[in-house]
Protein backbone atom coordinates (compact mmCIF):
# COMPACT_ATOMS: atom_id res chain seq x y z
CA UNK A 1 0.00 0.00 0.00
CA UNK A 2 3.09 2.06 -0.04
CA UNK A 3 2.62 3.00 -3.46
CA UNK A 4 -0.44 4.60 -2.68
CA UNK A 5 -0.58 8.27 -2.46
CA UNK A 6 -1.27 9.22 1.08
CA UNK A 7 -4.66 10.87 0.18
CA UNK A 8 -6.07 8.07 -0.87
CA UNK A 9 -4.64 5.55 1.84
CA UNK A 10 -5.73 7.89 4.46
CA UNK A 11 -8.74 9.72 3.39
CA UNK A 12 -10.58 7.67 0.57
CA UNK A 13 -10.00 4.55 2.35
CA UNK A 14 -9.09 5.46 5.52
CA UNK A 15 -11.65 8.09 6.38
CA UNK A 16 -14.70 7.04 3.48
CA UNK A 17 -14.50 3.37 2.92
CA UNK A 18 -13.47 2.19 6.65
CA UNK A 19 -16.38 4.57 8.20
CA UNK A 20 -18.60 2.71 5.83
CA UNK A 21 -18.01 -0.73 6.85
CA UNK A 22 -17.97 0.30 10.27
CA UNK A 23 -21.73 1.18 10.07
CA UNK A 24 -22.48 -1.93 8.12
CA UNK A 25 -20.53 -4.11 10.09
CA UNK A 26 -22.87 -2.84 13.02
CA UNK A 27 -19.36 -1.28 14.89
CA UNK A 28 -19.31 1.86 16.08
CA UNK A 29 -15.45 2.40 17.02
CA UNK A 30 -15.97 6.18 17.51
CA UNK A 31 -18.68 5.56 20.25
CA UNK A 32 -16.22 3.16 21.75
CA UNK A 33 -13.37 5.93 21.98
CA UNK A 34 -15.62 8.40 22.87
CA UNK A 35 -17.25 5.95 26.03
CA UNK A 36 -13.36 5.02 26.87
CA UNK A 37 -12.41 8.81 26.75
CA UNK A 38 -15.91 9.94 28.60
CA UNK A 39 -14.89 7.59 31.25
CA UNK A 40 -11.34 9.02 31.78
CA UNK A 41 -13.13 12.77 31.40
CA UNK A 42 -14.97 12.10 34.01
CA UNK A 43 -11.95 10.86 36.76
CA UNK A 44 -9.98 13.47 36.10
CA UNK A 45 -12.68 16.89 35.57
CA UNK A 46 -15.46 17.09 37.04
CA UNK A 47 -18.53 18.61 34.62
CA UNK A 48 -16.75 17.39 31.22
CA UNK A 49 -19.87 16.66 29.84
CA UNK A 50 -19.74 19.32 27.60
CA UNK A 51 -15.98 18.01 26.58
CA UNK A 52 -17.47 14.72 26.06
CA UNK A 53 -19.86 16.26 22.82
CA UNK A 54 -17.16 18.17 21.56
CA UNK A 55 -14.37 15.87 21.02
CA UNK A 56 -16.19 13.52 18.75
CA UNK A 57 -17.59 16.80 16.80
CA UNK A 58 -14.09 18.52 16.69
CA UNK A 59 -12.48 14.99 15.11
CA UNK A 60 -15.21 14.57 12.47
CA UNK A 61 -15.04 18.84 11.72
CA UNK A 62 -11.11 18.39 11.54
CA UNK A 63 -11.49 15.35 9.41
CA UNK A 64 -13.62 16.73 6.96
CA UNK A 65 -11.60 19.67 6.48
CA UNK A 66 -8.55 18.13 6.39
CA UNK A 67 -9.77 16.33 3.62
CA UNK A 68 -10.85 19.25 1.64
CA UNK A 69 -7.50 20.71 2.61
CA UNK A 70 -5.43 17.81 0.77
CA UNK A 71 -7.69 16.70 -2.04
CA UNK A 72 -10.78 20.01 -1.95
CA UNK A 73 -13.80 18.90 -3.31
CA UNK A 74 -12.89 16.30 -6.04
CA UNK A 75 -11.28 14.81 -2.72
CA UNK A 76 -14.10 15.10 -0.69
CA UNK A 77 -16.39 13.67 -3.42
CA UNK A 78 -13.96 10.68 -3.41
CA UNK A 79 -14.71 10.57 0.14
CA UNK A 80 -18.33 10.32 0.29
CA UNK A 81 -18.37 7.32 -2.84
CA UNK A 82 -15.71 5.64 -0.63
CA UNK A 83 -18.31 5.76 2.16
CA UNK A 84 -20.62 4.58 0.21
CA UNK A 85 -18.90 1.88 -1.24
CA UNK A 86 -18.28 0.68 2.78
CA UNK A 87 -21.92 0.56 3.55
CA UNK A 88 -22.54 -1.17 1.26
CA UNK A 89 -19.45 -4.39 1.07
CA UNK A 90 -21.55 -7.00 2.99
CA UNK A 91 -24.46 -6.96 0.89
CA UNK A 92 -22.78 -5.97 -2.55
CA UNK A 93 -19.45 -6.71 -2.25
CA UNK A 94 -18.47 -6.81 -6.39
CA UNK A 95 -20.64 -3.49 -6.74
CA UNK A 96 -18.84 -2.04 -3.69
CA UNK A 97 -15.30 -2.94 -5.25
CA UNK A 98 -16.41 -1.24 -7.96
CA UNK A 99 -17.73 1.85 -6.13
CA UNK A 100 -14.75 1.90 -4.33
CA UNK A 101 -12.41 2.10 -7.02
CA UNK A 102 -14.25 5.21 -8.42
CA UNK A 103 -13.64 6.91 -5.58
CA UNK A 104 -9.63 5.73 -5.65
CA UNK A 105 -9.38 7.22 -9.26
CA UNK A 106 -11.03 10.28 -8.49
CA UNK A 107 -8.88 10.62 -5.17
CA UNK A 108 -5.78 9.97 -7.66
CA UNK A 109 -6.88 12.65 -9.82
CA UNK A 110 -7.66 14.65 -6.73
CA UNK A 111 -4.57 14.45 -5.06
CA UNK A 112 -2.23 14.84 -7.91
CA UNK A 113 -4.43 17.98 -8.92
CA UNK A 114 -3.51 19.79 -5.40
Amino acid sequence: MGSLPYFIRVFVIGLGFMSGFWIAVGVNPEAVMTNAFAEAAKSILAGSEILIWLVPIVALVTSVLLAFATGGGLGLIAVGIAFIGGIVFIKYTVASLVIVGVAIILGFVASTES
